[in-house]
């Protein structure tokens, strides 16, 4: 890349369709031309909302296209194995997603890269230390976590109501048989009528779990869509072969390493417990416990051996301070921890004790 703006390494970048060697060329351009660093994080993010897929098949995606494959011998480089999210998607993904951020850019400007007035999205980000509740159009109501983003339309047209996550939230959906609630997320897609649920899908994260209080839920993976048209979301379509349906106290959890999903019973109050201003940690990994403290205090915390990551911790906190936190962990007698203004590090030598 030089001064000019490449759709195609672009399009493969945002599709997570890039080879390692393709990634690292684009951010050695944004490296040089730093200014252009806000519009490719709003590009990503802007891939990830339904409005990116609506203006895909609003827009000439098949004349781009045209455009585009003029270009792919040019960029084809056969020794290089492209590095792929999981459960690969077609290789017109990212074509599609060049085009489409392409095409967006040159309806909207850098400046505001926003949604045509006729489905207008708003995007809610908690950073790290926060929580917020959302009350939807529907009336449906949504708690998003710490270190969260929720996209969703200022109001609901069509026959789907549709929002994206990145991230953790709990929803409580209004009953309408006559429009699903559709949650899209990277790796699928969970489908409802009326009900209650939480989805816990932060990046970096090895799981995607979505766990049932009330009512039934259903899960599509995004291997479902292998068939779709390059550049279009997972559908929610619950009659599919792989389709998880999910009852209240049952949690389904997508592998992003292992590749597969499972079905699992779970207490979901526990689950939930989150929107209370509690955390419940049951035998859960200590290397799972530091990215949550993190998450929720806002501070970094860090293991001093890799060899305490799995150990488990079974605990509950309510309302309290993450020094007070620490303290209770360090009373097991298995932990220690240093706490700093900046960041916290946890101690000891193992599982077994300090």
């Amino acid at each position: 890349m030089h001064d000019s703006v490449d759709w195609i390494l672009i399009g493969k970048v945002v599709a997570g369709e890039a080879t390692e060697a393709e990634r690292q060329q684009l951010e050695t351009w944004l490296t040089a031309h730093p200014e252009q660093r806000p519009m490719m994080e709003r590009l990503r993010r802007f891939w990830l909302t339904p409005a990116a897929h609506t203006a895909g098949t609003d827009l000439d995606i098949a004349g781009a296209y045209q455009r585009l494959q003029q270009r792919i011998a040019l960029e084809h480089t056969p020794n290089e194995v492209p590095v792929r999210l999981l459960w690969s998607r077609p290789r017109m993904t990212w074509l599609a997603a060049a085009a489409s951020v392409a095409l967006v850019a040159g309806f909207w400007s850098w400046n505001q890269l926003k949604p045509t007035p006729e489905l207008t999205v708003v995007e809610q980000t908690n950073n790290k230390g926060t929580r917020s509740q959302i009350r939807l159009t529907d009336g449906s109501v949504v708690w998003l976590n710490a270190d969260s983003h929720l996209w969703y339309p200022k109001s609901f047209r069509g026959d789907l109501r549709e929002v994206t996550l990145e991230g953790e939230a709990f929803f409580q959906v209004t009953h309408d048989p006559a429009h699903p609630f559709v949650v899209r997320l990277k790796t699928g897609s969970v489908r409802v009528l009326g009900t209650s649920f939480n989805i816990r899908a932060y990046p970096g994260d090895s799981t995607v779990e979505t766990s049932v209080v009330t009512g039934r839920v259903a899960f599509i993976p995004a291997a479902e869509t292998v068939s779709r048209p390059a550049g279009v979301p997972a559908q929610p379509a619950p009659d599919t072969p792989d389709t998880l349906f999910l009852k209240p106290n049952s949690k389904a959890i997508q592998s992003l390493t292992r590749q597969n999903m499972q079905v699992q019973p779970t207490v979901a109050v526990n689950q939930i417990a989150w929107t209370e201003s509690k955390l419940v940690f049951r035998n859960t990994p200590m290397g799972e416990v530091a990215k949550t403290l993190e998450r929720w205090y806002g501070t970094p915390v860090t293991l001093e051996r890799e060899s305490l990551r799995q150990c488990p911790l079974t605990a509950t906190f309510q309302n309290q301070s993450l020094r007070e936190v620490m303290s209770l962990i360090a009373m097991t007698n298995r932990f220690a921890y240093e706490l700093t203004p900046t960041q916290v590090t946890i101690k000891g030598s193992g599982c077994d004790g300090r």
